[in-house]
């Protein structure tokens, strides 16, 4: 794994900083500059574009975690080719039960399900939403899990007592604070990925999204890059099998 990081702003040797974040589990104990480096290797690593923020910070139990989004669930199950099936739906004791089924484009199968509480005082939208919550939740679950994943999905982050949550995270300043309007975006704080960056994401997907990519270049560019494009090859067969 560590030869295929690469070196941060600060210097730091990756080693210690992936360490860190295994050892402590807290991502708060890294710098704003490691954070970004971290959060844009996980992105990597899963194919996913960091620029959508897949993924959100949140305090949690006294530490700075990631959790996963809509958007990154959403992407997971395109690059992953993931089709999924109800199998059920039960509502007993004030609970909705959604029962669901995963398979992926090499077969793989996997299942999951989402819970949430359905009390019989619930009517109208309220109670709309709250079953398209148990689905939902079931569907984000189960891609997480076929794909390899623990995040958290953002669904569960609703139903996390508020307590074990802490306050709201400022990944700029490292410090807990209140959002504001003026509060930068995780999509602010994390720099566009270079276009080296971008060729070497689509060749860990395979050909059809490397040569996609490639099509997209312009003629300067793709003069600029052929050297670097050609180093990616094997990654692409690799990819492609």
């Amino acid at each position: 794994m560590t030869n295929n990081l690469r070196p941060i702003p600060n210097g730091q040797p990756q080693g210690d900083i992936i360490e860190s974040v295994i050892a402590k589990g807290d991502l708060a104990k890294l710098t704003p500059g490691e954070r970004n480096w971290y959060y844009r290797e996980v992105c990597r690593s899963l194919g996913l574009n960091p620029l959508t923020q897949p993924f959100a910070y949140i305090p949690l139990n006294g530490k700075l975690t990631l959790y996963a989004k809509r958007d990154c669930a959403d992407q997971l199950r395109k690059l992953h080719s993931i089709s999924i099936e109800i199998v059920s739906r039960e509502i007993a004791d004030g609970l909705m039960t959604v029962h669901v089924r995963a398979k992926d484009g090499t077969g793989r199968v996997d299942e999951d399900f989402g819970v949430v509480a359905l009390p019989d005082t619930l009517k109208g939208e309220g109670r709309a939403n709250t079953i398209l919550k148990a689905v939902t939740k079931a569907k984000r679950r189960v891609t997480l899990s076929i794909s390899g994943l623990g995040f958290l999905d953002q669904t569960e982050i609703d139903d996390i007592p508020a307590p074990a949550k802490g306050q709201p995270f400022d990944p700029e300043t490292g410090e807990v604070a209140n959002y504001t309007n003026d509060t930068p975006s995780v999509q602010e704080l994390i720099e566009p990925p270079s276009k080296e960056e971008e060729a070497r994401m689509a060749a860990e997907r395979g050909r059809v999204a490397f040569q996609t990519f490639c099509s997209r270049l312009t003629k300067v560019e793709y003069a600029r890059m052929k050297p670097f494009l050609e180093t990616l090859k094997p990654i692409v067969e690799k990819a492609s099998e």
